[in-house]
């Protein structure tokens, strides 16, 4: 698994099909993205009323405790990673599924490999748009 050296917060004119609302066929490994904290890149699309985001995780790369009011559903995708949720945490790899209902507190850190996880929201989360735009 490898990890882009930069992060690239600016949408370049071939990836605006990608904002909320836009109908199409996507490439994910050309989707804008964002590094939120060490180790960690998210590569966003989003529709009007929902967003698929692209989480890589390097080992040991921790997604702290946190809550939002966005469901959330994820997917292991490759990699392992200790998920906790409301308390319970377990290491999951490939093909494993959660979910998270809103409020619910949650965190995640990159297993030994790290890992992708592919993370499914609804509403889309404002914050991570934000990001995309160089708002936050």
């Amino acid at each position: 698994m490898s990890f882009p050296e930069k992060p690239n917060l600016i949408i370049q004119p071939e990836e605006i099909e990608a904002l909320p609302g836009r109908t199409g066929f996507f490439d994910v490994a050309t989707l804008p993205g964002f590094f939120p904290l060490e180790g960690i890149q998210m590569n966003v699309l989003s529709g009007a009323r929902m967003m698929a985001n692209w989480v890589r995780l390097e080992p040991g790369a921790v997604v702290p405790d946190h809550e939002h009011p966005h469901e959330q559903l994820g997917l292991v995708i490759e990699g392992e990673i200790d998920m906790t949720i409301d308390g319970e945490t377990r290491r999951i790899g490939p093909g494993i599924a959660y979910v998270v209902p809103g409020g619910v507190r949650h965190s995640g850190s990159g297993g030994p490999a790290g890992c992708v996880v592919l993370d499914i929201f609804s509403p889309p989360r404002q914050d991570y748009l934000d990001q995309l735009d160089g708002e936050a």
